[in-house]
């Protein structure tokens, strides 16, 4: 059995269940070729709708990870495990980048300010 959505959080359902397929993915637990738990599945797993599965589904397939085949399921792409980036690493490196933009428009908009 795994973790319930822990509602307490703050961050939505569906980010917490695709962050646990990704960990599953990125640990060699769901190799690939391998289908995913159908959505009655995460369902009881994870204590969540079928609108969460779904969204938790789609989050990795969006992210490359996995495929869906209309009646079959979903699978696990080969190189998912290598492109299982962590979505807090991810984050963190937007808003490094964010925060280097933000500086970069400053300097121009001082620049642009006072063009001696």
């Amino acid at each position: 059995m795994c973790e319930l959505a822990d509602w307490t959080r703050g961050e939505p359902a569906y980010l917490q269940v695709a962050e646990a397929l990704r960990q599953q993915i990125r640990s060699g637990q769901l190799v690939p070729g391998q289908q995913l738990p159908s959505y009655s599945a995460l369902m009881r797993e994870y204590g969540v709708s079928i609108t969460v599965a779904r969204s938790a589904v789609a989050e990795l397939r969006t992210e490359g990870l996995v495929t869906t085949h209309q009646g079959k399921g979903a699978f696990v792409l080969e190189g998912a495990s290598q492109a299982a980036v962590p979505r807090d690493a991810v984050l963190a490196a937007l808003r490094r980048d964010l925060d280097a933009l933000a500086t970069r428009v400053a300097e121009l908009e001082a620049q642009r300010a006072d063009p001696r």
